[in-house]
């Protein structure tokens, strides 16, 4: 073959290669921007929703102007040449963006604006969990005018209870009550408006006691699902939402999570399987609402098995850092075949050896308000701390300034992960990485990393 020819045979290969969207600008839209970049079928990666972070990645595009509704995210994929549209962030699965942009012509990885509903409307959900008799705790509804018949029901509880808004509340609407005090303190947080339009009703939920061996039951399982059923599940991962050490203080977005969990089994899984997502799954196809895309199943490990505390309909953040830390094969193939209608049955998902643990590193002041600007330093760590293949700082909430230095602009900031052999090594390399992480805002915070994430975890039940 001459030169010429090789060079025309390399320009077609180029052509035939996708740019892929990525909409979003966080923690979990770094990861994806970052597996994408690594993928041989990806020319470029566009993500106008930016980071520094993002920025930084090597396949990154500039596409110009963030869009700010549907219709504009589709003029910009059509602009831009877009072939594959993942979307990260839960509230635009909720405005029906995926129907938009498939309207459009355009192909898109994630679930319908009905398919949707499953996370942003916990109602919606419970009635789907209860016709396809997947395991969950017992709940009662109350609407905004029902404040005084809620607040009676609650007296009923004799000890721990759950008091969640129905929508959508960036993680922070389910809120455990230990008393009757707490319980009529969230209520009057929902129906007061602190949730705005998601808390105008509210589930009570019976509180999902977990297995007596387990200080930490909750599993968070995230499936790739294609149209006609088929699904590939993804190592367990634990994640942490409360702010503080040992499940103290208010719900965040999380604060920090591993995987695989070790006390989960390969049987465990097939039981997450047979008895959480696949009559899910057909129970929304039977509704004619079928579900592609992920779907993220919070869990509770009870003395019974798994019951399911939410579901997600979106890679979970900060789930996703160890997770794409993991993978050790291209994932692009799988959401690409998903997002065409095309069945996954005979795809499979490869895994590397070992743990991955990311710790989140948070504005002072989080989950509240937040002070944003603080300039942020990058200590210089050591090689083998940092090394590209086992280590990455995932960019959440930073900017830069007027100067173009690197600042805060968020609540949880950087997603420290590492990969080790072990969950400890794993752990002590992700603090490791997110200590050389440095800054001070005007009051003087620093960052604020919980320090229990991915430690004195049990390897069995047994």
């Amino acid at each position: 073959m001459d030169d010429e020819s090789e060079r025309v045979d390399a320009k077609k290969e180029k052509d035939a290669l996708m740019n892929v969207l990525v909409i979003g600008g966080g923690g979990r839209e770094h990861a994806l921007v970052w597996l994408a970049s690594q993928s041989n079928l990806v020319k470029a990666v566009f993500c106008p929703t930016q980071n520094p972070g993002i920025t930084a990645e090597p396949k990154w595009t500039d596409g110009g102007i963030e869009p700010k509704d549907n219709g504009y995210w589709a003029r910009y994929a059509l602009r831009n040449g877009i072939d594959l549209v993942l979307v990260g962030p839960e509230a635009p699965l909720a405005a029906g963006i995926v129907d938009t942009l498939r309207t459009a012509g355009i192909t898109v990885f994630g679930p319908t604006q009905q398919a949707a509903q499953l996370e942003s409307d916990k109602i919606f959900a419970k009635g789907v969990m209860r016709e396809a008799k997947v395991p969950t705790a017992d709940y009662v509804v109350f609407e905004k005018h029902e404040r005084d018949e809620a607040k009676g029901y609650i007296t009923k509880f004799m000890g721990r209870f759950v008091v969640k808004a129905y929508g959508l509340a960036a993680g922070k609407g389910a809120i455990v009550c230990h008393n009757l005090e707490q319980g009529r303190e969230a209520i009057d947080r929902c129906f007061d408006d602190e949730f705005g339009s998601a808390g105008d009703k509210i589930l009570i939920e019976d509180f999902l006691e977990s297995h007596p061996k387990l200080k930490r039951a909750e599993v968070s399982v995230l499936a790739l699902v294609a149209e006609d059923g088929s699904f590939i599940m993804m190592p367990a991962a634990q994640d942490y939402k409360p702010i503080g050490e040992n499940d103290t203080g208010p719900n965040t977005g999380g604060m920090g999570s591993f995987a695989p969990i070790p006390w989960i089994t390969p049987e465990m899984m097939d039981e997450i399987g047979k008895k959480i997502f696949a009559p899910i799954i057909a129970e929304m196809k039977k509704l004619g609402i079928p579900f592609s895309g992920v779907l993220y199943a919070g869990l509770m490990w009870t003395p019974d098995g798994p019951k399911v505390v939410e579901f997600n309909v979106r890679f979970g953040d900060p789930e996703i850092q160890p997770l794409a830390m993991l993978l050790d094969c291209d994932i692009i193939p799988v959401l690409k075949a998903i997002a065409e209608g095309k069945s996954i049955a005979d795809m499979e998902l490869k895994w590397k050896d070992g743990f991955a643990v990311c710790v989140v590193s948070a504005s002072g002041g989080y989950p509240g308000s937040v002070q944003k600007g603080a300039k942020i330093a990058i200590v210089e760590q050591r090689a083998e701390t940092i090394s590209p293949k086992s280590s990455k700082r995932f960019h959440a909430g930073t900017g830069t300034d007027a100067d173009g230095k690197l600042v805060t602009a968020g609540g949880r900031v950087f997603g420290s992960t590492s990969l080790r052999l072990s969950l400890e090594a794993a752990a002590k390399a992700a603090y490791e990485v997110a200590s050389g992480i440095v800054w001070r805002d005007e009051n003087g915070n620093g960052p604020y990393t919980r320090p229990d994430i991915g430690k004195k975890v049990p390897t069995s039940l047994s």
